[in-house]
């Protein structure tokens, strides 16, 4: 969640709030946003088809396999509007320049599953060549992602959709990918060594245009001074407390003392003192309290904004993202890769979908080598008895924290109108017709074809 910062640092026209109450609109800006990188990624991926399909540059089987990777790319993009927006235009060419009108859900699911069948074995085996790359192993996570969603999506398809995930999901399981012993490993600052990424995003902190911010985003304004980082970062989003609690709540150590609860918990969030790492002296907020991040975000009364229970938090309140790690005298962007896509995900894709299908052995198998590798063998290790949809949901939750699956997740799930931080005093719209967003109004006025979505006030 982005709170709003005492004085309204982050309050911007109230976008942040209108995402945690789920009353968004089409004017706002993060969807719009949102939409325009979307269209604009699929008519790239357009354009260098068509480049790729007339160049002489090629032989042909450099040219299949080159032009399949980035049809995958251009699913992906394609998949993520229709996760997001459900019924979104669908063009292919970049020889049509007509404006495009919107094709139904079910339209796009239909063609996804056919692009990614046809494609998917014609796109380049995973290797330190083709990191970075649109791989048979991203195709067909891919796959398994559209079918396990498929019920969520309210869309029908031919076979038995989670049979069908189950053994796209055996497809990457036997690719080479493994879990990374170190679970560490996925986001330190060299991760695209990783054997478990299938799909990355490749940063470079000498890049200017394409950066991960992670840092400027989560930390404190004077969190620099502890990190010998010459940057100022942004104060911005924090964890949802209630998803904090999720590591600390659910497990006990072997002395029942709960002193570390899951392992994963200090790896994910930033909890607690923030010193200068020069001097050891404590660091302090604008408002000089102690930089002491706090799992609790408490909004501050008489604060509230725009009419709403929203209000400001305090400076320090809320745990920081701290899953990915922050190089010493970091400047300006991290170099850190993004995966996507990575094997533990499909581990419990695979375990869900089984679950879905009345198989809780074998699921509970694929939960536990996904929680026993965060543990690392550690006596404190707990298996889970027997896999349930309730317990496979929270190992995404602890496994996945920061990755950007919780909204797809908590639709699948059925959780999606709950929120995780009562403090807020927020209560969140529950609509069905909220499961989607509505279309910008930029689309609109650039294409006057569009047709709003369901729910939401026509154009």
């Amino acid at each position: 969640v982005t709170p709003t910062r005492i004085g309204g640092d982050w309050y911007d026209g109230g976008q942040f709030r209108e995402f945690y109450m789920h009353s968004w609109t089409a004017q706002t800006n993060t969807l719009k946003d949102s939409w325009s990188a979307a269209s604009s990624a699929i008519g790239t991926c357009n354009a260098t088809i068509d480049r790729l399909e007339n160049s002489t540059l090629l032989s042909d089987a450099e040219k299949k396999q080159a032009v399949a990777s980035i049809r995958g790319v251009r699913a992906f993009w394609i998949y993520v509007m229709m996760d997001n927006w459900g019924n979104i235009p669908l063009v292919t060419s970049y020889q049509d320049k007509e404006l495009p009108s919107v094709k139904p859900r079910q339209e796009v699911f239909n063609w996804l599953i056919q692009e990614v069948n046809e494609i998917a074995n014609n796109c380049p085996e995973a290797s330190s060549d083709t990191y970075g790359k649109f791989t048979q192993g991203a195709a067909y996570t891919l796959l398994a992602k559209l079918l396990l969603n498929a019920e969520a999506w309210k869309v029908t398809y031919s076979g038995n959709a989670y049979q069908d995930c189950v053994a796209a999901c055996e497809k990457v399981m036997g690719m080479g990918y493994i879990l990374e012993p170190n679970w560490k490993t996925n986001f330190s600052l060299n991760n695209n060594t990783s054997r478990e990424a299938i799909f990355a995003i490749c940063f470079s902190d000498q890049d200017t245009e394409n950066q991960n911010q992670m840092m400027n985003r989560t930390l404190h304004y004077a969190d620099n001074l502890s990190e010998n980082a010459n940057y100022a970062a942004w104060n911005g989003i924090c964890a949802q407390p209630e998803y904090v609690k999720l590591f600390i709540n659910n497990f006990q150590d072997s002395d029942n003392t709960n002193k570390n609860s899951d392992p994963r918990l200090h790896k994910t969030f930033r909890i607690g003192e923030r010193r200068n790492i020069t001097t050891n002296e404590m660091l302090f907020t604008g408002q000089n309290n102690p930089l002491i991040y706090s799992v609790d975000v408490k909004i501050i009364d008489g604060t509230e904004r725009d009419g709403t229970p929203w209000g400001d938090v305090v400076q320090e309140a809320g745990a920081r993202c701290q899953k990915w790690d922050y190089a010493p005298g970091l400047t300006n962007a991290m170099g850190n890769h993004f995966h996507i896509f990575r094997l533990a995900d499909v581990y419990l894709m695979k375990a869900e979908a089984l679950l879905r299908s009345g198989n809780a052995g074998e699921a509970t198998g694929l939960v536990n080598e996904v929680r026993k590798r965060a543990y690392e063998n550690s006596a404190d290790y707990q298996p889970i008895s027997t896999a349930t949809l309730e317990n496979v949901l929270l190992e995404r939750r602890l496994e996945l924290a920061w990755e950007g699956w919780s909204r797809q997740d908590d639709i699948r799930f059925g959780v999606f109108e709950k929120g995780m931080w009562p403090d807020s005093n927020c209560n969140r719209k529950t609509d069905e017709y909220l499961k989607i967003y509505p279309i910008s109004q930029d689309a609109w006025q650039t294409n006057q074809n569009i047709v709003q979505n369901p729910g939401y006030p026509s154009f």
